[in-house]
């Protein structure tokens, strides 16, 4: 899994965004952050190699539902066939509105999109998505590597995620993970 998620990190460096796939640690913060136990709904965006989608379908209500939307096609394969059960989408969250529109609102939203290899038009156009896509009292997680979250293009990720969300919080940072990252978690 790892290897193929590395070849697809090379061939495609700004749809994967991330060299390794991110650590159980940051996973199980991204669960806690986004609310994952008591969503009715949750939607992954940019599963890649399906890090977060295990402990996100572990951890989910058995009436709960799951979506997951991926634009690499291989590693949209990838997670299908390692989560047989889990429902995977090969296809762009600009479209979340096409996605979502046989399913509802997501009260969840978990988010491992590579955003620091976005253009501002492409984050602001994916985080408008979101919240217009996200339900009322939703939550949407999305992680950020310490230390690049002080350089400009991380401060302006997270004057957009000010101006996107009215609430905007951050966990403690996940050392165990490669680097650090921490977790934003915001409320419209």
């Amino acid at each position: 899994m790892s290897l193929r998620f590395v070849r697809e990190f090379l061939k495609s460096p700004g749809m994967v965004g991330a060299v390794w796939p991110s650590s159980p640690a940051l996973a199980a913060m991204m669960v806690r952050a986004a609310r994952v136990r008591s969503a009715d709904f949750v939607l992954e965006i940019g599963p890649g190699s399906g890090a977060f989608t295990g402990p996100i379908l572990k951890n989910l209500r058995p009436d709960a539902r799951f979506l997951a939307v991926e634009k690499c096609p291989v590693l949209a394969k990838t997670v299908s066939e390692k989560f047989p059960d889990a429902r995977i989408v090969a296809g762009c969250a600009t479209d979340l509105t096409g996605h979502l529109k046989d399913h509802g609102n997501p009260d969840s939203i978990v988010s491992g999109l590579p955003w620091a290899a976005f253009d501002d038009h492409l984050q602001n156009s994916l985080l408008g998505e979101i919240t217009s896509s996200i339900a009322p009292d939703g939550i949407f997680a999305t992680f950020a590597y310490f230390g690049p979250h002080r350089l400009k293009a991380g401060r302006a990720f997270r004057k957009k995620l000010d101006h996107h969300f009215g609430e905007v919080g951050k966990t403690p940072v996940v050392l165990a993970n490669l680097p650090p990252a921490f977790v934003y978690f915001c409320r419209r």
